[in-house]
């Protein structure tokens, strides 16, 4: 399991994506509430392999959004952990492409 990105202040510059080859990024846009914390996703199936990423602002569309970024996920099914006020859902990450979702 890889820890992605930590909680603390976003970094600066772009994001870097490894995707391609098996693997796909995950853009989550989240509730304003869920700054400066975390969320998680696992594999389908496999609750106790859980995967962190940190809730940073980032400019996007031209707005300053709460957003978290997994940067490389294995293509497949994915559970995207509820925090409140946002309901656990499932996902799909495609080979090469990142997937957005708005958890707002």
């Amino acid at each position: 399991m890889i820890e992605i990105e930590s909680a603390g202040p976003a970094p600066s510059g772009p994001a870097v994506l490894d995707i391609g080859e098996g693997a796909g990024a995950l853009l989550v846009i989240v509730p304003a509430a869920l700054l400066h914390t975390e969320i998680e996703v696992s594999p389908d199936g496999r609750p106790d392999a859980r995967t962190h990423t940190g809730v940073h602002e980032r400019p996007m569309a031209g707005e300053r959004l709460a957003i978290a970024l997994f940067p490389s996920l294995d293509a497949g099914g994915w559970t995207l952990w509820g925090a409140a006020p946002c309901m656990t859902r499932s996902i799909e990450i495609l080979d090469g492409q990142v997937t957005q979702i708005d958890w707002r």
